[in-house]
């Protein structure tokens, strides 16, 4: 996996379907407008990352914690209301098979993370297409906090779509789940992923070798030994 730094999106830039500040979709065949305006800030927090390389039918989306609004926004509901139906739209729009998404998390403060009742709710307006078509959700540095507020959301979620879900500590995790693809690390995520691989990559590397300990020769004779006297 070759790892992009982030292309920020100018201000300036606009969608292909929007038109005088609106961007005019379907949710669930209920027309709706997103005030573009609104979004523009936060439109960095989804982004394709093209197909599987070993199954060319399945794209893989990313989404940035980092790039979510602040919970001390004035309009912070209003915003959040209208980001949601920014990345349903463009869930619409990309999904066409199956596909994975990759939830960064790293480098997302709590004031920047949405509450339980808000991911209720955006779970359940979630049509039954992008439910069945999701083949895995990757959580890339989850923190104890947010492993919690998963587990306490568990009633809230078919216990199908709670089994897709995958904790990866380190982008070296990540790497080696999809060596061949592309992704966007923000640098700010870079410097996160610098302090959980200090963590999780020194723990992985000693239990690693007291696997290898454990099933050594030497270590097998020893056991045996133990076991008759």
């Amino acid at each position: 996996m070759t790892l992009l730094r982030s292309s920020s999106k100018d201000d300036a830039d606009v969608d292909s379907d929007e038109l005088a500040g609106v961007i005019s979709c379907l949710i669930d065949n209920t027309p709706v407008n997103i005030d573009a305006k609104t979004i523009t800030p936060f439109k960095n927090v989804i982004s394709s990352a093209g197909r599987l390389h070993e199954d060319n039918q399945t794209i893989l989306i990313a989404i940035y914690g980092c790039w979510l609004p602040d919970h001390r926004l004035r309009e912070y509901r209003y915003i959040m209301d209208q980001l949601f139906y920014y990345v349903y739209h463009k869930l619409e729009q990309l999904v066409t098979n199956d596909y994975v998404l990759i939830y960064f998390h790293g480098a997302t403060p709590k004031h920047r993370t949405p509450d339980l009742k808000f991911l209720r709710k955006c779970y359940q307006m979630i049509n039954f297409r992008l439910r069945k078509n999701l083949r895995s959700v990757y959580v890339v540095h989850p923190t104890r906090w947010l492993r919690t507020i998963i587990a306490l959301s568990r009633p809230f979620f078919s216990k199908k779509f709670y089994h897709k879900i995958n904790y990866l500590y380190t982008v070296a995790e990540l790497q080696r789940e999809f060596p061949h693809n592309n992704l966007s690390i923000p640098p700010i995520i870079e410097q996160t992923d610098w302090l959980y691989s200090q963590k999780y990559d020194r723990h992985n590397a000693s239990i690693k070798r007291s696997i290898a300990q454990s099933t050594s020769p030497r270590s097998t004779f020893t056991v045996e030994d133990e076991s008759i006297a």
